[in-house]
């Protein structure tokens, strides 16, 4: 459990975490709808380059341990057909700076999720039992962002790219997206061709993708073996440690603001909450005392496996001075928030309860 901290104000709903990488996330208050604006979504990169793919020349290769190699252009994909999901992304290192001690890697506070509606076609559309060799285990999915790493004092060369068993690659909601809320995909957001994987931490739903691969081993690539993986305390890397995978349970506030003055009367403090370790979130709790009594939520606005529920409580504000405000979220497999996740080196799914802290003015 930690309180919020000030990050970089970029504009109202967006904040910068990193420049090279670019990263920013979504100021919280910003979170205020089911679906997440393009321009306030987060964005999440790992080089210094964003891939300029030309859309007119692109091209998607489906290879490896499959009856007949493919190359798909954009109209090949949109030409299939279309699969929407509205699904809700985040990244594996949110709310890192929140994590004691502290972490390895880019800084994010509470910002770096968001909901987004996909289109495109299902993977599966391509990928048919039909095509897939005898023996297939995973499915190989590279971008085309390449850049530096630094490990062990070396600098290597690597692209991005990640693996997915070869069952949940074939789930009809593991979707090629060509669109995000009813727009062609934007740079930042993996033009012209992304994979969404719902319920997943978003470094599974690679960007810029161009190439597929079908494969009878495990993939030992940078990105799968060497991060993205919990690394706890007294552990290294080249102790096969367990990856990240399926979202854990989590909810954020979104109303109030950390600091802000709430005064007296009917206040509706409002937040997000969602799951990828259960199919949806089935409650949520919050309290207005740190801790020491909960009340249940109401959950609010549209239902969809794979995004998150809004929440909404009204409190009756009284008694001036400082208060402290948390949320907890409980999934449909029986999983609860717990106040504090045990340490891991990169901060990996920090999902502790969120907690607030507002001012009420004395009359």
């Amino acid at each position: 459990m930690a309180t919020d901290r000030p990050a970089e104000p970029v504009s109202r709903d967006t904040l910068v975490t990193s420049e090279d990488p670019l990263c920013f996330e979504s100021a919280l208050p910003a979170l205020n709808q089911w679906i997440t604006p393009v321009q306030t979504f987060y964005t999440r990169n790992h080089f210094s380059e964003t891939p300029d793919l030309n859309p007119h020349s692109y091209r998607l290769s489906v290879g490896g341990a499959v009856e007949a190699p493919l190359s798909l252009s954009l109209h090949d994909l949109r030409a299939r057909p279309v699969k929407e999901v509205v699904a809700t992304l985040e990244c594996a290192g949110n709310s890192r700076s929140y994590v004691p001690p502290p972490a390895e890697g880019i800084r994010f506070s509470h910002g770096a999720v968001g909901n987004a509606r996909w289109s495109g076609l299902s993977l599966r559309d391509i990928l048919t039992r039909g095509m897939i060799a005898p023996g297939a285990t995973e499915v190989l999915f590279e971008g085309a962002d390449v850049g530096e790493e630094e490990e062990e004092g070396k600098t290597l060369e690597v692209r991005f790219g990640r693996s997915l068993p070869l069952e949940t690659a074939l789930l009809p909601d593991t979707i090629l997206a060509y669109e995000m809320n009813g727009s062609p995909l934007t740079p930042d957001h993996g033009y012209p061709v992304r994979l969404i994987v719902p319920g997943w931490y978003a470094m599974a739903s690679v960007k810029w993708l161009t190439r597929i691969t079908v494969l009878n081993e495990s993939f030992e690539g940078f990105f799968q073996r060497r991060r993205y993986i919990f690394i706890n305390e007294g552990e290294t890397g080249q102790q096969s440690p367990p990856p990240v995978t399926r979202l854990r349970v989590k909810s954020i506030i979104n109303r109030p603001r950390h600091g802000e003055v709430v005064h007296p009367g009917i206040y509706a403090i409002q937040g997000k909450a969602w799951s990828g370790d259960g199919e949806m979130v089935v409650a949520v709790g919050v309290s207005t005392n740190g801790g020491r009594d909960w009340l249940a939520a109401e959950l609010v606005g549209p239902s969809a496996r794979g995004a998150w529920r809004q929440w909404e409580l009204p409190w009756e504000v009284s008694g001036a001075g400082h208060h402290i405000l948390m949320a907890r979220a409980t999934d449909s497999a029986g999983n609860t928030q717990p106040v504090g996740i045990e340490w891991n080196f990169r901060g990996y799914a920090n999902n502790g309860i969120h907690t607030i802290a507002v001012e009420v003015p004395a009359h």
